[in-house]
């Protein structure tokens, strides 16, 4: 009977593995049309998926109310603090959240609206006085005649580009107007769906588990959980330390700014602190826009802005980002860039911000099986 079921058995194995190796050549000769149709799926679900992002967050907050601010009240096993436990660390999230928000939107949209409002209007003037900056430096390295003129034309060609190209800016203005205005609903459906995925969060994982064990072999469900449990704990430290990270970047930008007297320091804080949510490169590319500011404004503050900024990403990137970010990982800088440029290089922005966390994954796993391997054969490697 056993020599009966074996070939069987060979027989079911080699196509499983026949079945998984057509899949991957299928999915890496076409990454194109696998992205294509994530976006588009991912474009379906949007309010879902909003709603777990949104959990996913406010989760972190909601576990320091929960297990640390309320620890006290835990440790003494009240059962009716019990029960309201988790409905009053939500709220407190929520409330939380919501109150940062209005801060930010109370203290710093005026001020940017103000900023944007005089950048706005000082542009011809700045402009012209970019010009005269231009011509002075231009004066001082002897050219010929020719070539002097060859450049004053080329300069009122880039002055005409620069008018074009902030008149064809507005359409674009008024479409991310209109497409925030559309995805209001959505946001709203996925802070409705976030608070029950957080006020139920153990019984979806307990279902989960459920379907796990129910339809898998035991070893395959108990090696699920283990990579469940392995990407949440990478992704939630990614999400927590890159957060703080920012926060910190933008508001050491804004002290550095205000010592040094660079215009629109709030509103170039803001900017870099946005953008260095972006790993590595988020400050320098939160640079550009921000020098192209104050070079309207002052010339040469513009070139003494992009030295403060370099100086600062490197104390971000030797002190405060290895201790907030790269401790929660477990990355070397090596890892981090590499799994940056390739993630952005396949899924553009999103990719940069996943790409980290997802590889830390992948080296935990890699390292965990390769270290098992070498002691069931008894190797050690100094």
């Amino acid at each position: 009977m056993e020599n009966k079921k074996k070939p069987f058995d060979d027989i079911k194995r080699y196509l499983i593995i026949a079945t998984y190796t057509v899949v991957l050549y299928l999915l890496l000769t076409n990454l194109n049309t696998v992205k294509n149709f994530i976006l588009e799926l991912s474009g379906l679900l949007n309010p879902v998926l909003l709603g777990i992002a949104i959990a996913y967050v406010l989760n972190i907050l909601m576990k320091l109310y929960e297990e640390r601010i309320f620890a006290p009240l835990n440790r003494r096993n009240y059962p009716v603090w019990n029960r309201f436990r988790r409905p009053v660390s939500l709220m407190l999230t929520y409330i939380t959240t919501f109150v940062v928000f209005i801060l930010l939107a109370w203290f710093i949209l005026p001020q940017l609206f103000e900023s944007l409002s005089m950048l706005m209007n000082s542009i011809p003037s700045s402009m012209e006085s970019v010009k005269v900056w231009i011509e002075g430096l231009i004066k001082q390295v002897p050219l010929e005649s020719e070539a002097l003129e060859r450049i004053a034309f080329n300069w009122n060609e880039i002055m005409q580009k620069v008018g074009e190209w902030m008149v064809n800016i507005i359409p674009y203005v008024l479409t991310f107007t209109k497409n925030f205005t559309s995805s209001f609903i959505n946001v709203i459906m996925g802070l409705m769906l976030s608070a029950y995925l957080l006020l139920s969060k153990e019984n979806i994982i307990r279902s989960c588990k459920k379907l796990l064990y129910a339809f898998l072999p035991k070893e395959k469900a108990d090696k699920t959980v283990e990579v469940s449990t392995i990407t949440n704990k990478a992704f939630s430290g990614f999400i927590a330390g890159q957060l703080t990270e920012a926060l910190i970047l933008g508001c050491l930008c804004f002290i550095g700014m205000t010592l040094f007297s660079f215009p629109y320091a709030l509103l170039i804080s803001v900017i870099v602190g946005v953008t260095s949510v972006i790993p590595i490169f988020g400050a320098y590319i939160g640079t550009i826009p921000s020098a192209f500011i104050i070079l309207m404004i002052d010339p040469p503050k513009a070139f003494w802005f992009i030295i403060f900024i370099l100086v600062l990403q490197q104390i971000e990137g030797n002190l405060i980002y290895p201790k907030v970010v790269g401790n929660s990982i477990g990355l070397s800088g090596v890892w981090v860039l590499m799994a940056l440029l390739i993630g952005g290089s396949l899924f553009g922005l999103m990719g940069m911000l996943l790409g980290i966390p997802a590889f830390a994954v992948l080296y935990t796993l890699l390292r965990t099986i390769t270290n098992k391997r070498l002691k069931q054969r008894k190797i050690h490697i100094e």
